[in-house]
């Protein structure tokens, strides 16, 4: 069997939902860089305000609270 072979069989085996994760994964592979969309650059900008105004836990602090 042949790699495209393979390939197709296991394709007609994914759910709908699955074919679309793959599908979404493949093409962000394939790309050379990541770009946000307006939300998502949105929610960085965002949280980079919160992180600058002191709003954010420390990672240290985190595990401490957390007891591990």
């Amino acid at each position: 069997m042949t790699a495209k072979e393979a390939l197709r069989d296991r394709i007609e085996r994914f759910s709908e939902d699955e074919a679309l994760e793959w599908l979404a994964r493949i093409e962000w592979e394939s790309t050379e860089t990541e770009t946000l969309s307006a939300d998502e650059l949105a929610e960085v900008l965002a949280a980079e305000k919160a992180i600058k105004a002191g709003d954010f836990v420390d990672g240290e602090d985190l595990f401490r609270q957390l007891g591990l």
